[in-house]
């Protein structure tokens, strides 16, 4: 026979529950809450190159415009806002919040095809970036003045265009140290002494400020070591010359406290080619 349950009992048993459930909730944000003040706001950050149509030249570190704007529907569709380096700045230096779920989209070395692909793609989907440029390639492009997707560099016209538009950061990503020629990027050669390394550092530092400033009138906040190569002394000389922020490339999540110094030498996942934004973004995102 089964038990006839009055409606009240129903409506009591049924607020029982819904107060644990509220509980639960209650008691899970409390916990997130609690874990982020102690290890810090999570911030991944993607590592983006060169974006070309040509999939002949897909790989490691050239990427479709599909695959990009992939992306970017996907960062969309899962509550993510991309930032700029300046709010990681405001957040540790002056206490302004960050979004609920921070991504920063970085692209590096400068490619034109990052102001023919990416800019367009970060306004249809009302997104930031930082772009990491080169002042040698920026020189280059500037004299040459032949703008193309397939091979060109950004000019310094370029770099102030994108700056204007409110969606980019100017990053430096060295004025000339984009080499493996003898030094590996900007790190200490085995035989160089101090003194000559930071004196070769600072040098191409201050020559890339001088430029940026002079040709854009924008004062980076922020360095992308080429090729990731840092050296022990590397962040000192980066602090003397202004910088607040520095990426690295490791592929790690970071998080982000109120001190300074977790600001420097930022993890990033480089976005390759042939692999779906799903599996990327949950590697990525750890979520």
């Amino acid at each position: 026979m089964f038990k006839i349950v009055s409606v009240k009992k129903i409506l009591k048993m049924l607020s029982l529950f819904i107060s644990g459930a509220v509980l639960v909730s209650v008691l899970v944000y409390a916990c997130s809450a609690f874990a982020e003040s102690i290890r810090g706001v999570k911030l991944p950050i993607i590592m983006y190159h060169s974006i070309l149509k040509d999939e002949s030249k897909h790989g490691d570190y050239v990427l479709s415009p599909l695959e990009l704007e992939s992306d970017m529907l996907y960062l969309k569709e899962h509550g993510f806002t991309p930032i700029l380096c300046q709010d990681l700045i405001s957040y540790v230096y002056s206490d302004k919040e960050l979004p609920e779920k921070p991504v920063i989209l970085s692209f590096d070395d400068g490619c034109y095809n990052n102001m023919y692909y990416v800019l367009p793609l970060l306004s249809k989907y009302n997104m930031k970036a930082v772009f990491a440029v080169v002042g040698a390639f920026c020189d280059k492009a500037t004299a040459e003045n032949d703008p193309n997707p397939n091979y060109s560099y950004m000019s310094w016209k370029d770099c102030k265009d994108a700056y204007i538009s409110g969606r980019v950061e100017i990053a430096c990503h060295s004025d000339n140290f984009h080499t493996m020629a003898r030094r590996v990027g900007a790190k200490r050669m085995g035989n160089e002494s101090y003194d000559d390394y930071r004196s070769a550092f600072m040098s191409d530092t201050l020559s890339f400020m001088d430029k940026i400033k002079a040709n854009c009138e924008i004062v980076p906040n922020t360095y992308v070591y080429p090729y990731g190569a840092v050296s022990d002394d590397s962040t000192k000389f980066i602090k003397a010359c202004g910088f607040k922020v520095s990426f690295g490339v490791e592929e790690k999540m970071n998080y982000i406290s109120k001190d300074e110094d977790c600001l420097y030498r930022l993890n990033r996942y480089n976005r390759a080619s042939g692999i779906s934004t799903e599996d990327f973004m949950k590697k990525a995102l750890d979520e």
